[in-house]
């Protein structure tokens, strides 16, 4: 036991001395006497620094950019499903067929549950894309497109 003990300890002092002590492998060539320091002089740009109470907002910005739709649901099947309601596209295909981003889901509707939903969508957004899910194999899943181009704000899907 006392060798084992005695091994650790040559291995592990030289270790913790060279990890704690010296090292100072610093610039000596600035005449410094070798203390590791440096005079460093600034060559970044100096810029000029604006105060919060410099800036100054037309009186109708507003911070807010998102606005409120509609979206009605108009399902003809029999089959229950979800209609998953996202704001991104993952990919889109030569044929126009669309990848939805699952990570930029804004909502679920269940059109035997309810028809109609509003949605706040960001004002830049020319488009949210909705998949419907149906509960059978009988069924089909379906993407749809919906460009976000009415004034009114009122969208509504049909299948």
């Amino acid at each position: 036991m006392n060798i084992t003990l005695k091994r650790m300890t040559l291995i592990a002092l030289p270790l913790f001395l060279t990890a704690c002590g010296g090292g100072g492998g610093g610039d000596t060539s600035t005449g410094s006497g070798g203390s590791g320091s440096s005079d460093v002089s600034s060559s970044s740009p100096t810029t000029s620094l604006v105060n919060t109470e410099d800036i100054v907002a037309a009186r109708a910005f507003k911070f807010c950019i998102g606005d409120a739709i509609q979206l009605s649901v108009n399902y003809s099947g029999s089959t229950p499903g979800a209609l998953h309601v996202y704001s991104q596209a993952d990919y889109v295909h030569a044929n126009g067929d669309v990848d939805v981003d699952p990570l930029s889901r804004l909502t679920t509707i269940y059109p035997d549950l309810t028809t109609t939903v509003d949605i706040e969508i960001n004002g830049n957004w020319e488009q949210i894309y909705a998949r419907w899910v149906p509960m059978s194999s009988s069924e089909l899943e379906q993407t749809f497109v919906v460009t976000l181009n009415q004034a009114s704000g009122a969208y509504v899907i049909s299948f």
